[in-house]
C-alpha cells in the first residue's frame, strides 16, 4: 500500500513509519523538516506546514493514497482540510483522537468508545470537534475513517513522563539516588504503550472497511499504577527507587505553579476499554516489555541532552523535606 503519514517524527508516527516499513509498504510523510530526528532515508518526504492550507491540500491532493494517517490534526479546522486534499482520492483514513476527549472529568473506569465525551481542556475539545466532522463526513459521503484514540503512549521522540509532571530531571534523579514525588498514594492507574506496538495497530487496520466510520480506543490492555511505572523506569536504569507519596492536593498547595497540571491529566485513574480493538483487530497485542521500552525512551533522552542535571531545582527536596518534617500524631 501507498501510505502518507501527516507528521510522521514524533512519538507514535516513528512507530508508525517503522510498522509500515516492516509490513512493506510504500511510506510517504508530509511534514515541515523540521524534527530533531531525521526519518529513515528511504522515506520520501513532502515538505510543508498543514496550516498553510492550500499548499497542504494542492500537495496532498495531487495524489492518490492507499491510505493517510493524520497524526497533527487537533481541530475541526485541520480536520476539514484534510477532507478537501483527501476525499476521493484516498481509499482509508486514519485520524488520531485521544483519550482526552473522555475527560477529565471521566464517567468512570474501563471506559468504552461509547462513553460520555467530557473532557474540558483545549486539546480534548479540539480532537471532539474534529472527530466529529469526520464522522459526519463519512455518515453524509461514505468517507472512509476511522479514529483512534490513544492512551499515554511512549518511545523515542519525547520525554518520558512520571505522574506528577516536569522535565526529564527526574531521571537524573533516578540516577543520583535521591527520592521522587508520587501524587497520593501512587496508586491510581493508567495505561503506559509503548509507541512501536501502537505503531502496529495504526498500520494493522489499514484497508479493514469493516472498521471505517468506527472508534477505537487504542491502550494497553494491562492497566499499571504509577508506582508500577515509576519502578519500571528504575529497573530500566538498574537503580533502587524511593518513593515519597504526598497528596495531590498537598503538592498543588506547596507549588501550584509546578503540580497544577495534575488536576488536568495524570492526577486521575484512568482506565479505557480495549475490547473493541482487540475484536477488530485480535491480531494486535502488545509485545515490547515495559523496561525495554522505558529504556529506549531514556536512551533517546540522553541522546539529545533531554536530562537536566537535577541539583539545578531544589522544589522537589524541598517539598519532600517538608513533609517528612510535618507533626505527627503518636
Amino acid at each position: 500500500m501507498k501510505v502518507l503519514v501527516i507528521g510522521g517524527t514524533g512519538n507514535i508516527s516513528r512507530g508508525i513509519v517503522a510498522a509500515l516499513q516492516h509490513r512493506n509498504h510504500e511510506v510517504v510523510l508530509f511534514n515541515r523538516g523540521q524534527h530533531r530526528d531525521p526519518p529513515p532515508s528511504d522515506v520520501r518526504i513532502i515538505h510543508g506546514d498543514r496550516q498553510q492550507r492550500d499548499d497542504f491540500e494542492a500537495k496532498v491532493g495531487a495524489e492518490e493514497w492507499d491510505a493517510v494517517i493524520d497524526m497533527i490534526s487537533f481541530n475541526a479546522e485541520d480536520a476539514a482540510s484534510a477532507l478537501r486534499a483527501c476525499q476521493g482520492r484516498v481509499g482509508h483514513f486514519v485520524h488520531c483522537s485521544t483519550v482526552m476527549t473522555y475527560g477529565p472529568p471521566f464517567s468512570g473506569i474501563n471506559l468504552p468508545e461509547t462513553a460520555p465525551l467530557q473532557g474540558e481542556s483545549g486539546y480534548g475539545l479540539g480532537k471532539v470537534a474534529a472527530d466529529n466532522l469526520l464522522l459526519e463526513s463519512h455518515a453524509r459521503d461514505g468517507f472512509p475513517v476511522t479514529i483512534f484514540k490513544p492512551s499515554y503512549t511512549h518511545g523515542p521522540g519525547m520525554n518520558l513522563l512520571r505522574q506528577v509532571g516536569g522535565d526529564g530531571s527526574w531521571i537524573d534523579r533516578l540516577r543520583k539516588g535521591k527520592p521522587i514525588l508520587s501524587a497520593g498514594d501512587g496508586l491510581n492507574y493508567f495505561q503506559f504503550l509503548s509507541s512501536r506496538d501502537a505503531g502496529f495497530a495504526f498500520t494493522d487496520i489499514l484497508g479493514r472497511s469493516n472498521c471505517f466510520g468506527e472508534i477505537y480506543n487504542i491502550v494497553h490492555p494491562q492497566a499499571r499504577t504509577w508506582d508500577e511505572w515509576h519502578r519500571a523506569a528504575a529497573e530500566a536504569l538498574g537503580v533502587d527507587i524511593e518513593i515519597v507519596h504526598v497528596s495531590q492536593e498537598t503538592l498543588i498547595a506547596m507549588a501550584p505553579e509546578r503540580f497544577s497540571g495534575l488536576r488536568g491529566n495524570f492526577g486521575h485513574t484512568q482506565i479505557f476499554s480495549h475490547e473493541k480493538l482487540a475484536a477488530a483487530l485480535p491480531e494486535f497485542s502488545p509485545q515490547v516489555p515495559v523496561t525495554e521500552s522505558v529504556a529506549e525512551n531514556i536512551a533517546w533522552m540522553d541522546k539529545h541532552n533531554l536530562i537536566p542535571d537535577s541539583d539545578a531545582d531544589d522544589l522537589e527536596d524541598q517539598v519532600i523535606e517538608a513533609v517528612r518534617n510535618l507533626p505527627r500524631i503518636r
